[in-house]
């Protein structure tokens, strides 16, 4: 590597601005923003005093963070994928299960039941084989079983999509 070329060391100055950058283009919770700083090389000191200054400034919330991404996601997924995504995101099981507690059962059965109707296509064949093939979708989509059987129960997606003779 040329003299010109040799990488600065993430300090603490440094650090901060990396991370208000960051947090300029979209949002992070806390663990992913320290592990975007251990990938750059800041020390452990350091990445604690940038997370403690981030809280201090209210720049970085995990509980809010869990509910604007359950808010943006819960028509396209189910309560455990949600969970799963924000587990793996680093947000804490507790805040996770507080913004999941705003979810209502009816709410989930509504968006299953949309997800269904948008994706009828998918649903070939006679009537068993439709409701296993919408029973996986959902299923793959994060929807608990008991929900699952509640859509498939109601059957209203089915009716619309019979085939003319």
């Amino acid at each position: 590597m040329p003299k010109d070329k040799i990488a600065k060391p993430y300090d603490l100055n440094r650090s901060w601005n990396y991370v208000l950058w960051l947090l300029g283009r979209q949002s992070y919770t806390k663990a992913q923003l320290q592990k975007r700083l251990e990938r750059k090389g800041a020390s452990p000191d350091t990445i604690k005093q940038v997370i403690a200054r981030l809280e201090r400034y209210r720049y970085v919330d995990d509980a809010l963070y869990a509910q604007n991404y359950i808010r943006a996601r819960r028509n396209k997924k189910g309560i455990l994928a949600l969970k799963q995504e924000l587990f793996q995101k680093g947000v804490p099981e507790h805040l996770i299960g507080a913004a999941l507690d705003e979810l209502g059962q009816d709410e989930q059965i509504e968006a299953a039941l949309a997800l269904l109707k948008k994706q009828i296509w998918r649903f070939k064949g006679d009537e068993r084989q439709r409701k296993a093939k919408a029973y996986a979708y959902l299923v793959r989509r994060g929807y608990p079983a008991d929900i699952v059987r509640e859509v498939l129960e109601q059957g209203e997606f089915f009716e619309q999509s019979e085939d003319p003779v």
